[in-house]
């Protein structure tokens, strides 16, 4: 009967130690797994933008470019503020683009009625559609001019006439000698 308590005494220790033994490797495969989690976050984290810095950078800066047929554009949207010191909530859409057509560049903003073209033949300017000015074959063409202060005709070798307005609101014309 001794002999008997003493086999089963023996054998219960054999279970505690494997028992023990079997704690010991779940705690360390735990342990593993939760540094396995921890480098998988940071991973992520490093690597990856959340759902919310993403649509605040699409909000912030879109580019959309369209292919047709007859010309290429691309549309530039940006979110800016209309208020100084960032204050949220006012913002406005401001959408400007650039038109690839041939050999044509087009720039432009939505909703303003003035465009400018640029070809292999000059620089146009136009409002609602209509050229109201250009340069092309070292001329300038506009359909309506303001001067400020001077407008001046001739060249550096040959000299220059000045037509300047005066305070009494007439027009003086002065020579400008090349040597002066």
């Amino acid at each position: 009967m001794l002999l008997s308590i003493c086999q089963n005494t023996f054998q219960s220790l054999i279970e505690l130690e494997e028992v023990d033994s079997l704690r010991v490797e779940v705690r360390e495969c735990y342990a593993e797994i939760t540094r396995t989690s921890e480098q998988i976050q940071s991973t992520v984290r490093e690597n990856y933008l959340s759902k919310d810095d993403l649509t605040t950078i699409q909000q912030d800066f879109q580019t959309a470019i369209t292919q047709a047929a007859s010309e290429i554009r691309m549309d530039f949207t940006t979110l800016t503020n209309e208020i100084t010191n960032n204050v949220s909530g006012n913002y406005s859409l401001i959408e400007e683009y650039i038109r690839f057509r041939g050999a044509l560049i087009e720039l432009g903003k939505v909703g303003n009625a003035f465009t400018a073209e640029f070809s292999n033949e000059g620089l146009s300017f136009l409002e609602n559609g209509q050229t109201i000015a250009y340069i092309t074959n070292q001329s300038l063409v506009i359909t309506n001019a303001e001067i400020r202060n001077r407008l001046s005709l001739g060249t550096a070798a040959r000299g220059w006439f000045d037509f300047i307005p005066r305070e009494t609101g007439n027009l003086s014309i002065q020579w400008r000698d090349p040597t002066a």
